[in-house]
Protein backbone atom coordinates (compact mmCIF):
# COMPACT_ATOMS: atom_id res chain seq x y z
CA UNK A 1 0.00 0.00 0.00
CA UNK A 2 2.82 2.46 1.09
CA UNK A 3 5.10 1.44 -2.50
CA UNK A 4 1.70 2.34 -3.99
CA UNK A 5 1.58 5.48 -3.35
CA UNK A 6 5.16 6.42 -3.86
CA UNK A 7 5.99 7.71 -7.13
CA UNK A 8 9.31 5.57 -8.66
CA UNK A 9 9.63 2.84 -5.67
CA UNK A 10 11.71 1.03 -8.56
CA UNK A 11 14.95 3.52 -8.37
CA UNK A 12 14.68 3.65 -4.54
CA UNK A 13 17.53 4.10 -2.41
CA UNK A 14 18.12 2.62 1.30
CA UNK A 15 16.98 5.97 3.45
CA UNK A 16 13.39 5.86 1.31
CA UNK A 17 12.97 1.95 1.63
CA UNK A 18 14.01 2.14 5.80
CA UNK A 19 11.15 4.80 5.34
CA UNK A 20 8.55 2.88 3.74
CA UNK A 21 9.00 0.29 6.07
CA UNK A 22 8.75 2.20 8.89
CA UNK A 23 5.39 3.77 7.70
CA UNK A 24 4.60 0.23 7.03
CA UNK A 25 5.15 -1.07 10.28
CA UNK A 26 3.48 2.42 12.22
CA UNK A 27 0.42 1.61 9.74
CA UNK A 28 -0.19 -2.39 11.57
CA UNK A 29 0.78 -0.86 14.93
CA UNK A 30 -2.10 1.67 14.62
CA UNK A 31 -4.21 -0.89 13.66
CA UNK A 32 -3.91 -2.99 16.66
CA UNK A 33 -3.87 -0.45 18.96
CA UNK A 34 -7.67 0.58 17.11
CA UNK A 35 -8.58 -3.46 17.69
CA UNK A 36 -7.31 -3.77 21.34
CA UNK A 37 -8.90 -0.20 22.09
CA UNK A 38 -12.24 -1.27 20.29
CA UNK A 39 -12.63 -4.24 22.20
CA UNK A 40 -11.40 -2.81 25.45
CA UNK A 41 -14.57 -0.30 25.02
CA UNK A 42 -16.83 -3.02 24.30
CA UNK A 43 -15.52 -5.03 27.46
CA UNK A 44 -16.73 -1.94 29.90
CA UNK A 45 -19.90 -1.59 28.00
CA UNK A 46 -20.85 -5.03 28.50
CA UNK A 47 -19.95 -4.98 32.53
CA UNK A 48 -21.66 -1.61 32.76
CA UNK A 49 -24.78 -3.62 31.02
CA UNK A 50 -24.43 -6.85 33.39
CA UNK A 51 -24.18 -4.52 36.39
CA UNK A 52 -27.63 -2.56 35.81
CA UNK A 53 -29.12 -5.93 34.87
CA UNK A 54 -31.54 -6.61 37.88
CA UNK A 55 -32.17 -10.93 37.79
CA UNK A 56 -34.83 -11.79 40.33
CA UNK A 57 -34.76 -14.85 42.61
CA UNK A 58 -37.28 -17.80 41.92
CA UNK A 59 -39.05 -19.36 44.93
CA UNK A 60 -36.64 -22.33 44.88
CA UNK A 61 -33.90 -20.02 45.89
CA UNK A 62 -35.22 -18.18 48.30
CA UNK A 63 -35.43 -21.57 50.16
CA UNK A 64 -32.37 -22.25 49.49
CA UNK A 65 -31.05 -18.55 50.60
CA UNK A 66 -32.63 -19.68 54.18
CA UNK A 67 -30.33 -23.03 53.93
CA UNK A 68 -26.90 -21.21 55.77
CA UNK A 69 -24.57 -24.23 54.62
CA UNK A 70 -25.57 -23.16 51.04
CA UNK A 71 -25.26 -19.43 51.23
CA UNK A 72 -21.70 -20.09 52.81
CA UNK A 73 -20.41 -22.55 50.05
CA UNK A 74 -21.75 -20.24 47.63
CA UNK A 75 -19.87 -17.37 49.27
CA UNK A 76 -16.65 -19.31 49.18
CA UNK A 77 -16.76 -20.17 45.47
CA UNK A 78 -17.76 -16.87 44.98
CA UNK A 79 -14.69 -15.37 46.78
CA UNK A 80 -12.49 -18.01 45.45
CA UNK A 81 -13.48 -17.24 41.69
CA UNK A 82 -12.66 -13.64 42.25
CA UNK A 83 -9.58 -14.30 43.55
CA UNK A 84 -8.61 -16.78 41.30
CA UNK A 85 -9.75 -14.64 37.97
CA UNK A 86 -10.16 -10.79 39.67
CA UNK A 87 -13.49 -10.64 38.02
CA UNK A 88 -16.96 -9.75 40.42
CA UNK A 89 -19.39 -12.16 40.44
CA UNK A 90 -23.10 -12.36 41.05
CA UNK A 91 -24.68 -14.92 42.37
CA UNK A 92 -27.88 -15.83 40.40
CA UNK A 93 -29.56 -18.97 42.41
CA UNK A 94 -28.31 -21.58 44.55
CA UNK A 95 -28.96 -25.23 44.03
CA UNK A 96 -28.35 -28.46 45.88
CA UNK A 97 -26.92 -31.43 44.38
CA UNK A 98 -28.30 -34.98 45.63
CA UNK A 99 -26.26 -37.91 44.81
Amino acid sequence: MVLAIWKNWESMNVGEAILVSIISILIVFAALILLVFVTWTLQKVMEKYDEKTHILPREENEILSEDKNAVIATLVAAMDFYREKGKKIRVVSVKRIED
